[in-house]
């Protein structure tokens, strides 16, 4: 049930980039998820049923997280992200050959 909640935390950190309770001191955030807060999600650009499994993942109860299974089931009910033709490294406004240039 605590991998369930790092998981969480993990997930959140590659959407966001960043980490939850971002600019806070250790103690402070120790404090506050002992207390059973959470992260805000008001800046995070995703869909509510992202916003939801992850809320699920930090319930303070961890009897009230869900299990891997039950996890794996969520995510993969969620919209999966369309996929580039291209890679994503590549610039698109690169995308003609050396031969043109010249």
């Amino acid at each position: 049930e605590s991998d369930v909640y790092a998981f969480g935390t993990v997930w959140f950190e590659l959407l966001c980039g960043e980490w939850p309770f971002k600019d806070q001191s250790p103690e402070s955030i120790i404090f506050q998820v002992g207390k059973g807060m959470k992260p805000s999600l008001a800046n995070l650009q995703a869909s509510q049923d992202v916003k939801d499994v992850l809320m699920k993942c930090w319930s303070y109860k961890p009897s009230d997280r869900p299990d891997f299974i039950t996890l794996m089931k969520s995510l993969e009910k969620l919209p999966k992200k369309r996929i580039l033709a291209r890679s994503p490294s590549h610039p698109l406004n690169l995308s003609r050959s050396a031969e043109s240039v010249f």
